[in-house]
């Protein structure tokens, strides 16, 4: 064994340029081996790519048939690694024979029209690379970010086809090219990029659905392709950008929470971004530390619940959304959510608001113990205005940290889940979007989750009046042996479970892809398309390919 990994690492060692380095160390090997999730995986090497023509050399290295009989290897691409939650930057299968290829450094923005915000941008941008570069060159466009925080790769989010709450809420649709390498080494451009001869390509770039059959699909959420840079559609500042929260206090306050939200998505879905709807649980654990302490496999109390709700003014239901057009336009749009509201919601906040304008004054010039809770509270409402207005941070992290026992994250500037051994999986289900449908669920995810000692905390994103995408978070004690038994066990229920009543994911983690239903005809054309274009297999087999 040990004979056959130095002869994978010599192959690749004599490929490679000088710009791309082989890691072969545990003590360097090992950051790339944590997860949140507690998954295991071994790798013979990481390869750390400095220019994308090693790509190429490494992938028909693998695909040499004198390496395929003596010393065989597989490829995992990875951006930045930070897929929180579903596998972090982990490969897919467990195997003895895997190379890590490490894109972080691949970090260029190699286009940007400053008149439309046409940008290029390779794995390794993060959303802190890309809103640096726009604040320098283009401060009319915002970063399409998510609350996975500034150090999580841009492109990666995109292809796994992610969303968030600013305008262009699918990354995905916002993606308009795709470029990289194919599993042979063969470099991928689509029909258009061949036929267009401008030096800039700019019809390419900008035209998603290209010419012919549509085939930029294959190389999402899937193996198909090790992508070196995507063109994205950023979206433009708003002259009339408002925030706005409502609260729902009362016990059976979902339904009041549910017509407001579906009234604003139909009547005003042209100017409002996605909608979130956080329960109770969810931003109790946004605002204060966990009273049962971070170590302990146990869930609050209904008290100790109802105590941090009276303590920090947190409602049943909260429900936050964006206004994305003109001046004229918003202050319309703000009358007709007032209107909307009245009678259903007990609060409702804009953050253009003068009470929001007068407490941030006033906490700032009168910075008292008095005032902590509002300082506190106008600080994370800050930090949400923020990433609605495209600027990346770390504001919905510390939910990761809910029961670790030994990271305290508002003692730590620079917040990474898994090397801070936080325990975090995600149930991520589509859910229809009809109030008795959401109120199932809602009760199914609640009922589930106290038999694993999960703290259930439940997000809809309301992608529009008919699309709902649910977040849950399973957080757990990564060192607790039965912590960690308990929410996987929690994470198969929901799944099994979920499916059965209509709720499906959009998105699985690693070891869950391994058991989609390889019988059925979509994963048995996904295979035939991978087996054409993968015939060594040597890319990433089994992701999203049973």
């Amino acid at each position: 064994m040990i004979l056959r990994e130095l002869n994978i690492q010599e192959l690749i060692n004599a490929a490679l340029s000088k710009e791309s380095f082989v890691i072969v160390d545990d003590e360097h090997i090992a950051p790339y081996l944590v997860s949140t999730e507690n998954f295991s995986r071994s790798i013979v090497c990481v390869v750390s790519i400095g220019t994308e023509d090693d790509i190429a050399q490494i992938l028909k290295l693998a695909n040499q048939p004198s390496v395929i009989d003596s010393c065989p290897f597989s490829i995992y691409p990875i951006s930045t690694g930070n897929n929180w939650g579903y596998g972090s930057g982990l490969p897919n299968q467990k195997s003895d024979n895997t190379v890590l290829l490490d894109l972080k450094r691949l970090n260029n923005i190699s286009y940007f029209d400053s008149e439309n915000g046409i940008c290029t941008i390779q794995p390794g941008v993060t959303q802190q690379d890309l809103y640096d570069y726009l604040t320098e060159h283009g401060g009319e466009f915002m970063v399409p970010v998510t609350g996975a925080g500034p150090n999580c790769s841009v492109l990666a989010n995109a292809i796994e086809r992610g969303y968030g709450i600013t305008p262009n809420t699918d990354h995905f649709l916002a993606l308009t090219s795709i470029r990289g390498f194919l599993p042979d080494g063969s470099l991928y451009e689509s029909a258009l990029a061949s036929l267009d001869k401008s030096q800039d390509q700019y019809i390419d770039k900008t035209f998603k659905w290209k010419l012919g059959p549509y085939v930029e699909g294959l190389f999402t959420q899937s193996g198909n392709l090790i992508v070196t840079d995507v063109t994205l559609a950023l979206a433009r500042k708003a002259k009339g950008f408002d925030s706005f929260y409502m609260r729902f206090y009362n016990h059976n306050a979902f339904e009041s929470a549910y017509y407001v939200m579906k009234t604003i998505l139909s009547d005003l879905g042209s100017v409002v971004g996605s909608i979130n709807l956080m329960d109770k649980r969810r931003i109790c654990a946004m605002v204060a530390e966990n009273p049962q302490g971070a170590g302990r496999h146990k869930n609050m109390t209904n008290a100790q619940c109802e105590e941090i709700a009276s303590r920090n003014n947190i409602p049943e239901w909260t429900l936050v959304g964006t206004i994305y057009t003109t001046e004229k336009m918003a202050k319309a749009a703000r009358k007709d959510i007032k209107q909307i509201a009245k009678g259903h919601a007990d609060q409702l906040l804009f953050s253009s608001s003068w009470m929001i304008r007068v407490g941030r004054m006033v906490s700032r010039r009168f910075n008292t113990k008095l005032l902590f809770s509002v300082t506190h509270h106008l600080a994370k409402l800050d930090a949400g205005i923020e990433i609605m207005c495209g600027k990346p941070n770390s504001v919905a992290l510390p939910l990761a940290y809910w029961r670790n026992p030994t990271v305290d994250p508002n003692a730590k500037s620079n917040l990474s889940p898994a090397v801070d051994g936080c325990g975090l999986l995600w149930y991520a289900p589509l859910v229809p979007s009809k109030q008795h449908t959401m109120l199932a669920f809602i009760e199914f995810v609640r009922s589930t989750c106290r038999i694993y000692n999960i703290e259930p905390m439940i997000t809809f994103t309301n992608l529009s009046s008919y699309s709902t995408d649910s977040t849950i978070p399973i957080v757990f004690n990564i060192n607790d042996p039965k912590a960690v038994s308990d929410a996987r066990a929690c994470l198969q229920i929901l799944h099994d479970e979920g499916i059965k009543k209509g709720f499906v994911p959009y998105r699985l983690n690693i070891e869950q892809q391994q058991h989609l239903p390889k019988e059925h005809i979509s994963w048995r054309i996904t295979k035939a398309i991978n087996a054409t274009l993968d015939k060594n297999q040597v890319l990433s087999p089994g992701r999203y390919n049973p």
